[in-house]
Protein backbone atom coordinates (compact mmCIF):
# COMPACT_ATOMS: atom_id res chain seq x y z
CA UNK A 1 0.00 0.00 0.00
CA UNK A 2 1.21 3.34 -0.77
CA UNK A 3 1.86 5.53 2.10
CA UNK A 4 -0.05 8.83 2.57
CA UNK A 5 0.49 12.23 4.27
CA UNK A 6 -1.75 12.92 6.35
CA UNK A 7 -3.09 16.40 7.91
CA UNK A 8 -3.54 16.29 11.43
CA UNK A 9 -7.73 16.58 11.08
CA UNK A 10 -7.09 13.43 9.33
CA UNK A 11 -5.25 12.34 11.81
CA UNK A 12 -7.01 12.43 14.25
CA UNK A 13 -10.48 11.72 13.38
CA UNK A 14 -8.89 8.40 12.25
CA UNK A 15 -7.18 7.87 15.53
CA UNK A 16 -11.15 8.72 16.96
CA UNK A 17 -12.05 5.74 14.61
CA UNK A 18 -9.97 3.74 15.54
CA UNK A 19 -10.63 3.93 19.20
CA UNK A 20 -14.69 4.06 18.40
CA UNK A 21 -13.80 0.69 16.79
CA UNK A 22 -11.87 -1.03 19.69
CA UNK A 23 -14.44 -0.19 21.95
CA UNK A 24 -17.18 -1.91 20.21
CA UNK A 25 -15.12 -5.11 19.87
CA UNK A 26 -14.52 -4.90 23.12
CA UNK A 27 -17.80 -4.97 23.32
CA UNK A 28 -17.86 -8.48 21.72
CA UNK A 29 -15.43 -10.39 23.29
CA UNK A 30 -11.99 -9.33 21.73
CA UNK A 31 -9.40 -8.90 24.11
CA UNK A 32 -7.34 -5.60 24.58
CA UNK A 33 -4.35 -6.47 22.11
CA UNK A 34 -7.40 -7.46 19.89
CA UNK A 35 -9.08 -4.88 20.19
CA UNK A 36 -6.53 -2.42 19.45
CA UNK A 37 -5.04 -3.70 16.45
CA UNK A 38 -8.46 -4.81 14.93
CA UNK A 39 -9.45 -1.46 15.48
CA UNK A 40 -6.99 -0.35 13.39
CA UNK A 41 -6.86 -2.25 10.71
CA UNK A 42 -10.82 -1.69 10.43
CA UNK A 43 -9.69 1.69 8.98
CA UNK A 44 -8.56 -0.47 5.72
CA UNK A 45 -4.76 1.85 6.04
CA UNK A 46 -2.48 -1.15 5.71
CA UNK A 47 -1.72 -4.24 3.47
CA UNK A 48 -1.73 -6.71 6.37
CA UNK A 49 -4.85 -8.77 6.63
CA UNK A 50 -7.50 -9.36 9.07
CA UNK A 51 -6.05 -12.28 10.58
CA UNK A 52 -3.05 -10.49 11.40
CA UNK A 53 -4.55 -10.66 14.83
CA UNK A 54 -3.78 -13.34 15.90
CA UNK A 55 -0.09 -12.30 16.40
CA UNK A 56 -1.86 -10.37 19.74
CA UNK A 57 -4.11 -12.73 20.69
CA UNK A 58 -1.87 -14.27 23.61
CA UNK A 59 -1.07 -10.68 25.19
CA UNK A 60 -4.41 -10.16 26.54
CA UNK A 61 -4.60 -9.62 30.64
CA UNK A 62 -1.03 -8.00 30.32
CA UNK A 63 0.40 -10.74 28.60
CA UNK A 64 -1.50 -13.89 28.71
CA UNK A 65 -3.42 -13.25 32.30
CA UNK A 66 0.12 -12.95 33.60
CA UNK A 67 -0.95 -8.75 33.98
CA UNK A 68 2.78 -7.58 33.23
CA UNK A 69 2.78 -6.04 29.59
CA UNK A 70 -0.73 -4.61 29.24
CA UNK A 71 -1.85 -6.31 26.08
CA UNK A 72 -4.05 -2.82 24.82
CA UNK A 73 -0.39 -1.17 24.77
CA UNK A 74 1.64 -3.87 22.94
CA UNK A 75 -1.42 -3.83 20.36
CA UNK A 76 -0.60 -0.33 20.06
CA UNK A 77 2.96 -1.54 19.18
CA UNK A 78 1.98 -3.75 15.95
CA UNK A 79 -0.79 -0.81 14.76
CA UNK A 80 2.67 1.64 14.85
CA UNK A 81 4.95 -1.23 13.33
CA UNK A 82 1.77 -2.05 10.79
CA UNK A 83 3.04 1.29 9.61
CA UNK A 84 6.81 1.93 10.32
CA UNK A 85 8.14 -1.97 10.65
CA UNK A 86 10.44 -3.71 8.37
CA UNK A 87 8.63 -5.57 6.29
CA UNK A 88 12.43 -7.34 5.19
CA UNK A 89 14.64 -6.59 7.73
CA UNK A 90 17.15 -7.58 4.79
CA UNK A 91 16.36 -4.74 3.04
CA UNK A 92 19.25 -2.77 3.89
CA UNK A 93 22.11 -4.39 2.20
CA UNK A 94 24.78 -3.17 5.44
CA UNK A 95 24.90 -4.28 8.95
CA UNK A 96 25.06 -0.91 9.72
CA UNK A 97 22.53 -0.10 7.62
CA UNK A 98 20.09 -1.83 9.31
CA UNK A 99 21.28 -1.16 12.76
CA UNK A 100 21.17 2.32 11.76
CA UNK A 101 17.14 1.77 10.30
CA UNK A 102 16.12 0.50 14.50
CA UNK A 103 18.54 3.36 16.03
CA UNK A 104 18.72 6.65 14.03
CA UNK A 105 16.94 9.12 15.89
CA UNK A 106 15.18 10.96 13.77
CA UNK A 107 14.04 8.27 11.67
CA UNK A 108 14.26 5.26 12.93
CA UNK A 109 11.55 2.44 14.26
CA UNK A 110 12.71 2.49 18.10
CA UNK A 111 12.88 5.98 18.84
CA UNK A 112 9.40 6.60 17.50
CA UNK A 113 7.74 3.18 19.01
CA UNK A 114 9.60 4.91 22.37
CA UNK A 115 7.63 7.84 21.85
CA UNK A 116 4.10 5.32 22.06
CA UNK A 117 5.25 4.31 24.75
CA UNK A 118 6.07 7.38 26.68
CA UNK A 119 2.79 8.99 25.74
CA UNK A 120 0.59 5.65 27.17
CA UNK A 121 2.89 6.18 30.36
CA UNK A 122 2.06 9.77 30.18
CA UNK A 123 -1.99 9.39 29.79
CA UNK A 124 -2.18 5.98 31.60
CA UNK A 125 0.47 5.96 34.42
CA UNK A 126 2.11 2.55 33.58
CA UNK A 127 2.38 0.04 30.93
CA UNK A 128 1.29 -2.90 33.39
CA UNK A 129 -2.08 -4.49 33.42
CA UNK A 130 -1.84 -4.98 37.18
CA UNK A 131 -1.03 -1.41 37.61
CA UNK A 132 -3.54 -0.51 35.50
CA UNK A 133 -6.37 -2.85 37.01
CA UNK A 134 -5.52 -2.68 40.47
CA UNK A 135 -8.29 -1.10 41.68
CA UNK A 136 -10.47 -3.64 39.79
CA UNK A 137 -9.49 -6.86 40.85
CA UNK A 138 -12.54 -8.90 39.81
CA UNK A 139 -11.97 -9.60 36.62
CA UNK A 140 -15.72 -9.55 35.10
CA UNK A 141 -16.82 -6.50 37.32
CA UNK A 142 -18.09 -3.66 35.12
CA UNK A 143 -15.83 -1.00 36.98
CA UNK A 144 -13.08 -3.21 35.60
CA UNK A 145 -14.41 -3.76 31.82
CA UNK A 146 -15.28 0.68 31.67
CA UNK A 147 -11.63 0.56 32.82
CA UNK A 148 -10.12 -1.95 30.19
CA UNK A 149 -12.10 -0.65 28.02
CA UNK A 150 -10.44 3.28 28.65
CA UNK A 151 -7.35 1.59 28.36
CA UNK A 152 -8.13 0.21 24.66
CA UNK A 153 -9.33 3.31 23.49
CA UNK A 154 -6.86 5.39 25.02
CA UNK A 155 -3.98 2.79 23.15
CA UNK A 156 -5.92 2.90 19.67
CA UNK A 157 -6.26 6.53 19.58
CA UNK A 158 -1.94 7.25 20.62
CA UNK A 159 -0.88 4.52 18.47
CA UNK A 160 -2.95 5.31 15.40
CA UNK A 161 -2.68 8.64 15.45
CA UNK A 162 1.39 8.42 16.03
CA UNK A 163 1.29 5.40 13.18
CA UNK A 164 0.01 8.02 10.53
CA UNK A 165 2.59 10.41 10.85
CA UNK A 166 5.33 10.45 8.26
Amino acid sequence: MEKKHYTDEERQALAEQAAANAGEHFRHGLNCGECVLKGFLDLGLSDYPPETVGLISGFGGGMGGTGHLCGAVAGGMLVLSAMHGRKDPYGKETFEERVDELHHPGTGIYPRHAEYVRAVIAALGTTECRDLCFPYPDFDSKDRKRNCKKIIQTCARIATEMALRD
